[in-house]
């Protein structure tokens, strides 16, 4: 074995050992515990966990379409296998590890900087406004908004339907913004604007999957045997702790989305099951993402052994 390999091979070690310590870190339970439940919960739980590992490949595939919006960048294989590899890095301290390996191993695959830059972009605007959505649904059953609140919303989503172009010139700007403070040399804004069609299409998909991952959270909810909590305000309330915890200085949105979470869920039972579910609901994203990694590697081992057996 070259030294090359090993040094390679002790920093792909080395980085695992690091992923794991800060994975470990952002769970508030003892590995023992976390076993002990794994062992005792039912068959729900692990529905839920299912269909929010298909959220994950859902999300990874909208991501890739807007990469290969215009122009085929990456196959699907290769898109989803990138996007899930690079997921892990969102927990090491500085919140933007996954973009940065998202964005080495798609230029190694000859994928240049200002696509993925556009894609990125795009990806945050969209999931932004996706997650409102569903927080304004929230907030609609809470009350906490009058029922006119949504009317006010279609109408200010149909002026930005007809007013698209102007508003690209928004995002254009938005854009510029982004690069500049990432500090990426050559670039203003995203080499290509996306079309109202392209927008509308990509923002009719993150609602679908952030519905899909709405039904997994209440799957993971209903596991703990509360049946007063419905289905739009699951997915409105988990929509609504990500989008609050992009304010989290910590890994992940760490602390604020749990807090958030029990601050919702108490609404509907007490505040220590409120407080058991959300710490629960880290782990169960995490063993999410492991199972998304797990079914790429087996995907990725498959293919390698198809193509030795064709040469």
């Amino acid at each position: 074995m070259s030294w090359k390999k090993v040094i390679s091979t002790c920093l792909k070690v080395l980085l695992a050992a690091v992923l794991v310590f800060f994975i470990v870190r952002s769970v508030d339970m003892k590995p023992g515990e976390i076993w002990r439940y794994l062992l005792h919960t039912g068959p729900v739980f692990y529905t839920s966990l299912a269909l929010f590992t298909c959220f994950l490949m859902f999300q990874s595939a909208i991501w890739l379409a807007i990469l290969n919006d215009g122009g085929r960048q990456l196959s699907m294989f290769k898109g989803l296998y990138i996007y899930n590899r690079s997921q892990f890095g969102k927990y090491i301290p500085g919140g933007f590890w996954n973009y940065a390996g998202r964005i080495v191993m798609a230029s190694r695959e000859g994928v240049g900087m200002a696509p993925q830059l556009s894609a990125i972009f795009y990806e945050h605007v969209l999931l932004i406004l996706a997650a409102a959505i569903y927080s304004l649904i929230l907030l609609l059953i809470l009350k906490v908004l009058p029922w006119y609140g949504l009317v006010l919303f279609v109408i200010a989503m149909g002026l930005v339907y007809g007013f698209y172009p102007q508003v690209s010139k928004g995002i254009a700007r938005g854009a510029g913004w982004f690069i500049r403070k990432f500090k990426i040399k050559n670039f203003s804004a995203p080499a290509k604007l996306m079309t109202r069609k392209s927008f509308f299409l990509y923002l009719g998909y993150y609602l679908l999957s952030h519905m899909v991952m709405g039904v997994a959270f209440w799957l993971l909810i209903r596991s703990f045997d509360v049946p007063s909590v419905g289905l739009m305000y699951a997915a409105g309330t988990f929509a609504c702790a990500w989008l609050l915890g992009l304010l989290s200085p910590l890994p992940g949105g760490l602390g604020i989305r749990e807090g958030f979470l029990v601050y919702f869920l108490s609404f509907h039972m007490d505040a220590a099951t409120a407080l058991h579910i959300s710490i629960i609901s880290r782990i169960w994203n995490i063993l999410s993402e492991a199972l998304f990694f797990a079914v790429m590697q087996a995907v990725h081992f498959t293919r390698k052994r198809m193509k030795v057996y064709e040469a």
